[in-house]
């Protein structure tokens, strides 16, 4: 049977007790950054509630890669600087006729 995804991390999963912050927290770094060169690293924590039951949950997302930082936590998703639109990083178009090569032969 598949687990819930559960949307607040400090609630009790069990009992449905809300916590005030996580009792430990660690960081998982990704390996492989994302489709615009972002690295991810999840802010992970374990929690115990009052009555005697731990879990563990993700506290927050940080993307960070190239010239913004996008960080998502409880309070929602927060962009550090602006991402350049994929036009500036494109080189240079050249254009060709086929017409035209055709006729240098």
């Amino acid at each position: 049977m598949p687990k819930k995804k559960q949307t607040d991390p400090y609630v009790c999963p069990t009992c449905g007790v809300r916590v005030e912050k996580p009792v430990k927290t660690w960081q998982l770094v990704s390996p492989l950054p994302d489709a615009y060169g972002r690295i991810t690293i999840t802010v992970m924590g374990s929690f115990e509630c009052p009555n005697g039951h731990k879990w563990k949950a993700v506290v927050s997302k940080i993307r960070a890669g190239g010239s913004s930082v996008e960080i998502e936590g409880k309070k929602g998703v927060k962009k550090i600087g602006e991402e350049k639109e994929e036009e500036e990083n494109r080189g240079e178009v050249i254009e060709l006729d086929l017409s035209d090569l055709d006729e240098e032969e």
